[in-house]
């Protein structure tokens, strides 16, 4: 919040949390780890018994892909009243696309019961949480669903001392610190990718730190961006669209070749492109098939086509449907005229786009299929190209302005509005598709989460920008509603942070190098990259570069003296080499990477800290992985504990795959204790069968069975 003068608070040094830094080489020897041969310690209530049933279902709704369904029946079950089909839901996922996000739900209530004494009874942290029954029929009155993550806690009857500090490794889209800053308690966020990193100073940080007054001026910020889209991007654009859809094709032998001949618009409608190149409106339903041997071809017309070879323009970019609010209808000449005129535009630009034209990394794994685009400015078509060059700009000019005025709290209004440009290329890339199920555009990152990489189709989608998708992504005027926009979720977050008395400090940091700079940590609560599920670093790439673009005013204040890597936000790449997860074309380095951060995790907390570990694979040999690296680290498990972590409906917990839907919460303590396995392993047998994603659910028995293995398999080794 800003202070009696106007101005707003310094930027925090890196020792502000000095009784968790090490300074020196004596410190550090001062904190090593020590074996301790038996149990006496305190133990935490995460180690006894929590409420498992109420933590799944809530868990469950919470991460669930289509939640209204949901919600209602949620409030059905808890006899609370609810009019209407709509709730006011702004989710942090909506700041900016990240994987992997966990229920918030899920790390409140691990936060804190990993904060309350063993004896703690359920009713009460219950209660702590804010899951109580006057909470939920007062925020189901003001449109809120019933989840735990919209509550407020109470914790006037707990006694956790002021000096407590969570810290999460390997924050990623930042659930944990969150909740842990929400319960008012000191948190450390730290992750290795620089769009984590930025992801969770918008998320945590900066909304405790300037409070309302950020939300605000970003709305204010927003609304001019807005007006000025909507005349610069206007000429290019028909005010009736809602989405047009492109189809690829390719000339071959004097003939042009549609890489795909039937494209699905909607659930009973489809656009065949007859033998003669003419299109058609058709109910027709064949298998639809897509000529992926012209691909390669496709990309290198495509890259032509952006060199600006024009007569290749309108035979390999050809709109072929619109959607209007009426429903869909053939393109005309005014369309072609569009297209053609943002064309034109972009040629006029070529030489000072701001999209950068730097080199794919030939090293990403994500990016492998489409290699042949070579540049990072071919991932978008001319007119794509036109209205992000355009957005990019007055971004970027707007940074510029506000950090010279308004020093970080100016940077911070730039990283929501750049958030926003980086939705907004998500949703219109030649990696796009058209979703006819649900008449709306499957976004770039929609690819990935179905195959792990970026692959293209016949066909893609180019968003409606002036008229539909910026007012979308950004929201400014809504305060009771929201289809997923940055304002709603902004002032959500504001609203449950500013007060909070707690230290909050974010960085680009290691996690096998973490006892360089901390020590003392009472609680690491982690969610680490499970295995090989996600490659972070080179689905990153698609959004870094955008990023680096806009914030180039901005870059010194976003990360000075909170970079702790080998690294700088000068380089158009992420950061790799020490990144924790597991490479086809590098065997084997998940596990010594892991190995070492369970080390430092050990290095850094108290000796009678706690880890909280969350991890899940369908995968023995990724269970095996996991359990060896926490054994060599020397942690005792002292619980085990399932819950729901994708909801099914979600493509990302499928990954094209069938996949689990629990995640195993490993709960353990530094050195050598005496820990009663059978008993740990009983209450995990018992909490799994409660961990249901819905009332009626039979959970898989082979889900059971593996999950149950896995847990045998951590209490044998820890």
């Amino acid at each position: 919040m800003p202070l009696e003068d106007g101005k707003y608070p310094s930027e925090p040094s890196l020792s502000s949390l000095t009784e968790h830094l090490i300074c020196s080489e004596g410190e550090k020897e001062a904190v090593n780890m020590v074996e301790v041969s038996k149990h006496t310690l305190k133990k935490a209530l995460i180690e006894g018994l929590v409420p498992i049933r109420e933590l799944s279902r809530d868990a469950a709704i919470e991460m669930s892909f289509k939640p209204t369904p949901a919600y209602i029946a949620r409030c059905k079950e808890l006899e609370i009243a609810h009019s209407g089909r709509t709730f006011y839901d702004p989710k942090i996922r909506s700041l900016h696309p990240w994987l992997a996000r966990r229920s918030r739900s899920v790390a409140r209530a691990l936060n804190l019961a990993a904060l309350l004494p063993f004896d703690t009874n359920s009713d009460d942290f219950l209660s702590c949480l804010g899951f109580t029954r006057q909470n939920l029929l007062e925020a189901v009155s003001k449109g809120y669903p019933p989840l735990i993550s919209y509550l407020s806690p109470n914790l006037s009857s707990t006694n956790i001392p002021e000096n407590t500090v969570i810290m999460d490794p390997m924050a990623g889209g930042g659930s944990v610190p969150l909740e842990s800053s929400i319960l008012g308690v000191n948190t450390i966020a730290c992750d290795y990718n620089p769009v984590a990193y930025l992801l969770l100073r918008g998320t945590v940080e900066f909304p405790a730190k300037y409070g309302l007054e950020l939300w605000r001026r970003l709305v204010e910020e927003v609304k001019a961006l807005l007006n000025y889209a909507l005349k610069e991007l206007s000429p290019y654009y028909d005010t009736q669209a809602e989405g047009y859809i492109m189809l690829r094709q390719v000339k071959s032998n004097g003939r042009t070749i549609p890489l795909q001949t039937l494209i699905p618009i909607s659930k009973d409608l489809s656009v065949k492109i007859e033998s003669n190149g003419s299109l058609s409106l058709t109910k027709n339903r064949e298998k639809v098939v897509t000529k992926r041997a012209l691909l390669r071809t496709w990309m290198e017309k495509h890259v032509e086509v952006m060199n600006g070879k024009s007569e290749l323009y309108e035979q390999t970019h050809r709109c072929v449907a619109v959607q209007t609010h009426k429903g869909f209808r053939l393109p005309n000449d005014s369309d072609r005229e569009l297209l053609l005129k943002a064309y034109m535009d972009y040629l006029s630009r070529l030489n000072s786009i701001s999209i950068p034209t730097i080199d794919i990394p030939r090293d990403n794994e994500v990016f492998s299929d489409i290699l042949p685009l070579s540049r990072y400015i071919m991932l978008f078509s001319p007119r794509q190209v036109l209205a992000l060059d355009i957005l990019l700009s007055y971004v970027r000019n707007r940074v510029q302005e506000l950090v010279e005025k308004e020093g970080e709290f100016g940077a911070a209004l730039g990283l929501y509005l750049s958030f926003g440009i980086d939705r907004i290329a998500d949703f219109n890339s030649v990696i796009t598709t058209w979703n006819h199920n649900t008449l709306t555009i499957r976004d770039s990152i929609g690819s990935y989460y179905k195959f792990r990489k970026f692959r293209l189709e016949g066909n893609y989608a180019e968003a409606i920008i002036p008229y539909r998708t910026l007012e979308w992504i950004y929201e400014p005027e809504n305060n009771d509603r929201t289809a997923g926009g940055i304002c709603p979720v902004l002032k959500e977050l504001v609203e449950k942070l500013e007060d909070r008395e707690c230290r909050i400090e974010t960085y680009l940091c290691d996690a096998m190098n973490l006892s360089q700079y901390f020590k003392n940590i009472d609680i690491v609560n982690v969610d680490p990259p499970y295995y090989d599920q996600h490659i972070y670093s080179d689905f990153s790439e698609f959004f870094w570069p955008l990023l680096k673009t806009m914030l180039e005013p901005a870059i010194p204040l976003l990360f000075d003296k909170r970079v702790l890597i080998d690294w700088t936000p000068n380089s158009w790449t992420v950061p790799k080499s020490n990144e924790i997860i597991e490479r086809k074309t590098s065997k084997g380095k998940f596990e010594t990477r892991l190995k070492i951060a369970l080390k430092e995790m050990s290095e850094v907390l108290k000796d009678d800290g706690l880890l909280i570990f969350w991890f899940s694979h369908k995968s023995m040999d990724a269970w095996r992985t996991v359990v060896q690296a926490l054994s060599e680290a020397r942690f005792s498990i002292t619980s085990i504990i399932p819950l729901p972590s994708e909801h099914p409906t979600r493509s990302i917990t499928r990954g094209g795959n069938a996949g689990i839907n629990r995640v195993l919460i490993i709960v353990a303590r530094k050195g050598l204790r005496e820990i009663n396995k059978a008993e740990t392993l009983r209450r995990f047998k018992d909490y799994i069968l409660q961990s249901k994603l819905y009332p009626g659910e039979v959970i898989p028995k082979e889900e059971i069975e593996l999950l149950t293995k896995a847990a045998n398999y951590a209490l044998l080794k820890c």
